[in-house]
């Protein structure tokens, strides 16, 4: 199974993740790409073709939940273009994928600012060892070494912590829609 890690990796220019990402998706990619053109060695090549270029441009893949239908897209082109009959149907239908991801992506990057903006705000707004607390745990600190370095005890941590998270439930309650539009892509 593909993970997150193997992604990560495949981007750096990991071959073996690379051989993961590859061994992945091949099969299903050649059967998708056997709907475009009735010979198997067609499509196998199409696929090579796409995985090779998705290898030279791995650097500028933004993220894995993309990735898989950037594959898809990749191998639907591909396979149009092989067969030059389609040549327009491809131009089209990459330009309609092209601005539906811009958009999209835009949209979600205005809703990543806001949120976060509201987030750090509401940091802000908290006492200052609740804050420092907050901050210290957000930056994966242990409640241990937090309350060694704020010389104060681990349940005192325990304390500020609790109050930070109700103090951002309550900051961010109305900021809800925020995160749901971000989650449902609009």
């Amino acid at each position: 199974m593909l993970t997150l890690d193997d992604f990560e990796s495949f981007k750096k220019g990991d071959r073996r993740a690379f051989k993961k990402v590859f061994e992945a998706f091949h099969k299903s990619l050649v059967l998708f790409a056997r709907k475009y053109s009735d010979e198997t060695g067609v499509a196998e090549d199409c696929v090579q073709e796409v995985f090779v270029k998705i290898w030279e441009t791995r650097k500028r893949i933004k993220d894995f939940q993309t990735f898989k239908g950037l594959l898809y897209v990749s191998v639907r082109n591909r396979a149009l273009n092989m067969s030059r009959s389609a040549k327009v149907a491809d131009s089209h239908a990459y330009e309609f994928f092209r601005e539906r991801y811009a958009e999209s992506y835009f949209k979600n990057h205005l809703i990543e600012e806001e949120t976060s903006r509201l987030l750090l705000q509401a940091i802000e707004n908290m006492p200052a060892q609740t804050r420092e607390v907050c901050q210290m745990s957000m930056r994966g600190v242990k409640n241990a070494e937090i309350a060694e370095r704020m010389d104060i005890s681990v349940n005192t941590v325990k304390y500020h912590k609790k109050k930070a998270s109700e103090m951002l439930r309550e900051s961010m309650e109305d900021q809800y829609y925020l995160l749901a539009l971000l989650f449902l892509g609009l």
